[in-house]
Order: structure tokens, then C-alpha cells, then sequence
């Protein structure tokens, strides 16, 4: 589960854009999908957590629905995390956006992801690289769920492989991006060690109840932290270095 405790709504702005959306339901050739994703991204919008074009297209470009269980379709474009298999969620999308933006994707970075969920946020980073994406995932059936989604999706650019993410993937290090799904107590030291001179980690850290969003750099004086920002709520990092 990932989500923010609490966010600035704007309510008239989000008020105003989810009336003007409402009305175009009234033409024909616009699909209850489109609507719906179209209401998504105007509150998300509306609370500050989409600014680059990039991501915003990239999320666009990526239907929510083809990645959660068909009981929750009809739930796919509503702001928050739903249940997806083994007791496992799909990240509330305002939460995938921010962590997206903060992530600072730039064409041909090779990323790193710590926990692939159900694939949603691996497929919107794959919109925004044309190298290839690695993510880890400890549990054999969200592994098998997550490629049959990005199969749905078209999505050939992400490698999925089971393993205890905090533990990396020496194999393809270094990275330019790493970003990990999960509540750490702290950042799993061999991460750091497959980060990529100049490159950029966003992770949530802090206990399991509580956590902050922390982006980090490595540069040629070490590891700095370029931006710290509290109030999310992660499921707990499982492995050797997490909980």
C-alpha cells in the first residue's frame, strides 16, 4: 500500500475541473474510461502533484485498468491504492505521479525498480526511457501478475525479476535511477553502491506506520540528499536490509 496522509485540495479548482468533465460525458465518442482517467488526472493536477508534461503524458499514456484485478475496474481511475494479489496493492496514482516527478527521468537512464507491485509504475517509467528498467520483486505470484499486465499493455522495455530487492541487481549496476516501493528503515547500503555517479534514488523512509519521501544523489563528494518531504504511508520493505 502506498498513499499520502494528507495533500492541499484545491476544491474549487478540482470542483471546477470535475464539472467540466461530468459535461463532456453528454458528447458522443468519449468513452466512461476516458472520462474517468481524464477526472483522475484533473484532481491530481488540482493537488500539486502533476507539473512535468512528460509524466503527465506518460501516466496518460498508461490505462490503470489494465492493472488491477477485474474486480476493481471500476474503481482503476479513483485516487487511491486497491488490492491486487497476495495481500499487495497498486500505489495510489497521486503517489505514483509525485514519486515519478521526483525520480527525474531523462531518456536513456537505466532504472532500477525495488518492488514492481502490479507493473503500473514500471510501465509509466518505461514512457520516459528508451533504456531498459529492472525491478525486483520478492514474490513469485506478483512477479506473474505484473507481466501478464505489462503483456496487456504492450509494455517490452521492463525486466521483472523475483529476488530480494534489497539486495539490488549487481548483475546490470550500475543505475541511473533506483526506486524503491517500500518503506525503508533506511537505504539498503547496496543500492547506494549500484547508483551511477550523478544518479538519483527516491525512496520512502522512516518505521512501518509512517514515512518521508527522500531523494538522494550520488556525487563525486559522496551521497547527498537533494529533497526530503513527509506524510506518506508505505507497505514495509521486506529483505536482508529492510524490515
Amino acid at each position: 500500500m502506498a498513499y499520502i496522509t494528507s495533500h492541499p485540495v484545491v476544491s474549487e479548482l478540482i470542483l471546477g475541473a470535475i464539472r467540466r468533465l461530468d459535461d463532456e460525458i453528454r458528447f458522443p465518442g468519449t468513452s466512461i474510461i476516458e472520462i474517468k482517467k481524464q477526472r483522475l488526472m484533473a484532481i491530481i493536477k488540482a493537488n500539486g502533484f502533476l507539473k512535468d508534461l512528460a509524466v503527465e503524458q506518460a501516466i496518460r499514456t498508461t490505462p490503470r485498468h489494465l492493472f488491477v484485478p477485474d474486480e476493481f475496474i471500476e474503481q482503476a481511475y479513483e485516487d487511491r491504492p486497491l488490492p491486487t494479489k497476495s495481500l499487495q496493492t497498486i500505489s495510489q496514482p497521486s503517489v505514483v505521479a509525485k514519486m515519478t516527478e521526483l525520480l527525474d527521468v531523462k531518456n536513456n537512464n537505466k532504472i532500477l525498480e525495488i518492488g514492481c507491485g502490479s507493473g503500473w509504475q514500471s510501465a509509466i517509467l518505461s514512457r520516459l526511457t528508451g533504456a531498459k528498467i529492472y525491478s525486483i520483486e520478492r514474490l513469485p505470484e506478483i512477479v506473474e501478475f505484473a507481466k501478464k499486465n505489462h503483456q496487456k499493455a504492450g509494455i517490452q522495455n521492463v525486466e521483472i525479476i523475483q529476488g530480494d530487492g534489497t539486495l539490488g541487481f549487481a548483475e546490470q549496476a550500475p543505475f541511473d535511477r533506483i526506486m524503491i516501493t517500500a518503506a525503508c528503515k533506511s537505504i539498503p547500503s547496496p543500492l547506494l553502491e549500484q547508483l551511477n555517479g550523478g544518479g538519483i534514488l527516491v525512496a520512502p523512509v522512516g518505521d512501518c506506520y509512517f514515512q518521508d519521501m527522500v531523494v538522494i544523489q550520488k556525487t563525486s563528494d559522496g551521497i547527498k540528499e537533494i529533497r526530503h518531504e513527509p506524510g506518506f504511508i508505505f507497505a514495509p520493505l521486506i529483505g536482508k536490509y529492510g524490515f
